[in-house]
């Protein structure tokens, strides 16, 4: 287990105060580009975690808030009737006033004429799309108090064998999991490897833009008894990744996968800023300790990584 005096000799993060610099960001440049990497940029965080922390903190997503942020203001504006809509959407990020009524009509069952007739917009439905259930920073109702107890270890950076699986399905990415877990485990029960599995893990790389996010990625993957790769085929999106080493909070979560990302909350909102540990740029991942074929999933187990510096 890492030396505590160590730890402790690395000056305590004040995430709050590192969002807040990307919030303001938002509020001042509503007509530029706002993603994720940008934001994380701005708030000298990775971008691995900067999408999590602010998701844990604010309740919605990195693109849910600049969303909401973006019509606010285009609402903001509509009530001024000698502003013509073209105007009130380049002013806020959209590059034509059908964009703006697009993303209008999606986020909140409105439209720009409507909102100038005095319609009230369905704010709560936009932030309803991406909250995706994640504890707020100040929320004592977590799934497990264990969560909230992590142990602290060193792992030695390993390969690891990932296929990946794309596209959300109603905020969770559990049909692309099991796609990118049939495809890896074919690979390996093919090439005569699969009794040398020693770890299989998740790796989710992205911030999703909304529940339905055909892009969001997930990395499955499995690492072997040997440090040395063993010899596979790649084809398909098979690829061998690094796993990186170095020191790791370990979460663990016990129940099923549906409830991870409410683990992942807890850790990112309130474990974090309480403890202020510094993050490391490379991402966090999921080890699922347990074979979930075999047990009810209540009795699965899931190991979270956190990098810590």
């Amino acid at each position: 287990m890492p030396d505590k005096q160590t730890l402790s000799q690395v000056p305590p993060v004040r995430y709050l105060d590192l969002l807040s610099r990307a919030v303001a960001h938002v509020g001042e440049h509503l007509d530029a580009v706002l993603d994720n990497d940008t934001l994380a940029r701005h708030a000298a965080l990775s971008p691995y975690h900067f999408h999590r922390l602010f998701r844990a903190h604010f309740g919605t997503t990195v693109a849910g808030y600049v969303t909401w942020r973006r019509l606010q203001r285009a609402c903001e504006l509509l009530a001024r009737p000698d502003t013509a809509v073209l105007d009130v959407a380049l002013s806020v990020g959209y590059e034509s006033a059908q964009a703006l009524a697009k993303a209008m009509r999606r986020e909140l069952d409105t439209t720009p004429t409507a909102v100038r007739a005095g319609s009230t917009p369905q704010w709560q439905r936009l932030f309803e799309r991406r909250a995706g259930g994640a504890p707020l920073a100040g929320d004592s109702s977590t799934p497990s108090q264990a969560v909230l107890k992590p142990r602290l270890i060193e792992l030695s950076e390993r390969q690891v064998l990932t296929a990946t699986g794309h596209g959300m399905h109603r905020g969770r990415m559990a049909r692309a999991a099991r796609e990118a877990a049939a495809e890896l485990w074919a690979a390996l029960e093919q090439a005569g490897l699969a009794q040398r599995v020693m770890r299989s893990i998740g790796i989710l790389p992205d911030e999703p833009e909304h529940p339905e996010d055909p892009h969001a990625r997930i990395l499955v993957g499995v690492d072997f008894d040997d440090e040395l790769a063993p010899s596979i085929a790649l084809h398909g999106s098979l690829a061998w990744r690094p796993l990186a080493g170095g020191r790791y909070a370990v979460f663990t979560h016990i129940g099923p996968y549906d409830d991870l990302h409410r683990a992942w909350g807890s850790a990112y909102g309130q474990w974090l800023p309480a403890t202020g540990y510094a993050l490391r740029d490379v991402p966090p991942f999921e080890h699922y300790v347990n074979d979930p074929r075999a047990l009810p999933p209540e009795q699965w187990r899931t190991d979270l990584h956190l990098p810590l510096m």
